[in-house]
């Protein structure tokens, strides 16, 4: 009896895709078991504990994580807070293993700085920046303590818009460079990527394909910022507290179907004046961490405690949670 073939080299035509058998699959998943059980895993973890168990583990190369909210939910705070503290959280080792490009099309390099500074020194930036009272020579010695740290850490910033194809271009040019290393491709936020499509919503398609391309050819992570349609905003949607779904997705249609996790951001005392229980959870100063879809992990909303007066934020003990 004729064995199956374990790829279709040898048949013809080239046009054929190529197969691979079953047991080729069985074997690397093995290899995965093996490998995460060694230690040998290659995952990212940021310094939060239940968002790491529902990412299993942290960020992983090849995936795209989407933080989407409304304007001012503090999508720029989180992720900003999410990177610095996957650099922080991530052995001397694995630093060396990583690149970061920071494509913060909506505040330059230094802004994001300060922001990370003011979380460490808990000093809000009109402190910081001298509005009311001029700042003490001390305090400016605890900012430069805090932030100095970060000029080792391997990450770039690119505050002017750029379109997908030069997205790509720097993707491939680091790669070839450093094969060895995982890119992570931080867009703040999805509807400032340039592009010469017809309309918005095709801009990003060509955005989320572009991304997803690069993640399959060069297993780079992205976390993609991106907003939230005005649906969540109508009347009716109060008495369900105004908790996000994949359909309030801007672009939801390209964006949240390529997306291997989403997390919807929301803040509804602030936002929305509520003040009953939201998801068991007292809403004074929640952040609702929303993750509506993960293709490997857990589903469901992870309460953060907020004061982004100082862009900290930080999980809330799990005895507060329903």
């Amino acid at each position: 009896m004729n064995q199956v073939p374990k790829t279709n080299q040898g048949l013809p035509g080239n046009s054929r895709p190529k197969l691979q058998h079953i047991s080729r699959s069985v074997e690397k998943s093995i290899q995965d078991v093996r490998d995460a059980m060694n230690g040998k895993r290659r995952v990212y973890p940021t310094k939060w504990g239940r968002l790491n168990k529902n990412l299993m583990g942290g960020l992983q190369p090849g995936k795209m994580y989407v933080i989407a909210g409304r304007p001012g939910v503090g999508k720029s705070a989180f992720s900003n807070q999410l990177i610095f503290d996957v650099l922080d959280a991530n052995s001397e080792s694995k630093l060396d293993d990583l690149l970061v490009i920071y494509w913060s099309f909506e505040m330059p390099g230094e802004q994001q700085i300060l922001r990370a500074g003011s979380k460490d020194t808990k000093l809000q930036t009109f402190e910081l920046l001298s509005v009311n009272s001029v700042l003490t020579e001390q305090d400016l010695k605890r900012f430069e303590q805090s932030v100095d740290k970060y000029k080792n850490y391997p990450l770039y910033f690119c505050s002017i818009p750029q379109t997908m194809e030069q997205v790509i271009a720097i993707n491939e040019e680091l790669f070839i460079r450093n094969p060895t290393k995982t890119v992570i491709n931080l867009i703040d936020h999805s509807r400032l990527v340039k592009g010469k499509e017809d309309t918005e919503l095709q801009k990003l398609n060509t955005l989320s394909k572009g991304c997803m391309w690069v993640q399959s050819k060069m297993q780079t992570i992205t976390i993609l910022l991106s907003q939230l349609n005005r649906n969540i905003e109508q009347e009716y949607r109060a008495k369900q507290q105004y908790q996000p779904l994949l359909t309030d997705l801007f672009g939801g249609d390209s964006i949240g179907q390529d997306a291997h996790v989403v997390m919807m951001l929301q803040r509804p005392y602030d936002l929305y004046g509520i003040t009953d229980k939201y998801c068991g959870e007292d809403p004074i100063k929640l952040l609702a961490c929303h993750v509506e879809k993960n293709r490997d992990g857990l589903l469901g909303m992870i309460p953060f405690e907020t004061d982004l007066s100082t862009f900290t934020i930080n999980e809330r003990p799990k005895s507060n949670a329903s």
